[in-house]
């Protein structure tokens, strides 16, 4: 089946926006990535499970897309569907417990909470993405993680399916959880918060807020962390002491702010990003006997 038939079938199947070869250097934070063969932005989970199953009975590749935040999308773009789950804002409130749409922003989540007087998210005060990716890679800040308050995960498999995920299914480890490697879309996590001291809460939203601006690159394109902190270390520091910190390719450079970021300094390519990775894997493995893993997820690539 070619781009354009599939197109009208998606078209033809719900009422989602559809798009064709669109540019998803517009949709990472890194602003780099080659086109989408065809990217589909559902409003709800009945729309992602009916592209699912289209895209399963033709036999379509599918990618799965948040925020854009901590992904590395290939200059080559991606081939087949693309689903965009920001659209997937709903956010239902009940007593402690929260359920909300994988397109919800943590940052914005977090704000809400604080509102209600309900504590556990304060650390994901600044942290850029959606709660779909952010529950994935267990994404986490000074000290706490969501692991901590997410209760239960709604996904989708391939075939378009629902799956519930309890809490101990679903696995949690340091920047990852069971759903890390299974091909399935997170539509809906419930969260369940405790009562929090209000004034307790502003203060620590806004003590990670100013020490993340102080101490990160946030005023040019960047995808968070590269890289994971090994046991008992930081990244950071290891890159900085190997010597590579301002190390450049093209225009991906080593920010000079903080080592475990790599900044787009305009027109970087995804290709710039990956040689400066590998240069800087390759040598704090030969001064320091250490593999740094990568905390991106790549695509296409």
């Amino acid at each position: 089946m070619d781009t354009g038939e599939l197109y009208q079938k998606l078209k033809e199947a719900g009422h989602f926006e559809i798009r064709m070869n669109e540019p998803l250097s517009k949709h990472t934070t890194w602003r780099v990535g080659g086109p989408a063969e065809i990217m589909c932005l559902p409003e709800s989970p009945e729309d992602c499970a009916v592209i699912l199953r289209i895209s399963s009975t033709y036999q379509i590749p599918v990618t799965l897309l948040g925020s854009g935040s901590n992904v590395l999308v290939s200059d080559r773009g991606l081939k087949g569907v693309v689903i965009k789950t920001k659209k997937l804002k709903t956010i239902v409130w009940d007593g402690m417990r929260v359920t909300a749409g994988a397109g919800v922003s943590l940052p914005f989540l977090s704000q809400e909470a604080y509102k209600k007087s309900l504590a556990g998210l304060e650390f994901a005060a600044g942290i850029p993405g959606t709660l779909g990716g952010a529950v994935i890679m267990n994404a986490g800040a000074h000290g706490s993680s969501l692991s901590q308050v997410v209760s239960r995960v709604t996904t989708l498999t391939e075939e378009g399916r629902f799956k519930i995920y309890a809490k101990d299914a679903l696995k949690f480890n340091y920047r990852s959880s069971i759903l890390k490697n299974k091909k399935e879309l997170v539509v809906e996590v419930n969260l369940t918060l405790q009562p929090g001291d209000p004034g307790q809460m502003k203060n620590s939203m806004e003590k990670y807020l100013r020490e993340r601006e102080a101490k990160q690159p946030l005023h040019l394109p960047n995808a968070g962390s590269v890289f994971k902190n090994p046991p008992g270390d930081s990244a950071g520091r290891l890159i900085e002491a190997a010597g590579a910190k301002g190390w450049r390719v093209g225009d991906a450079q080593i920010s000079e702010k903080h080592a475990n970021f790599i900044v787009n300094l305009g027109k970087a390519k995804a290709a710039d990003i990956i040689q400066l990775i590998e240069e800087v894997q390759r040598t704090v493995q030969e001064k320091f006997s250490i593999t740094l893993e990568t905390e991106v997820i790549f695509l296409g690539i």
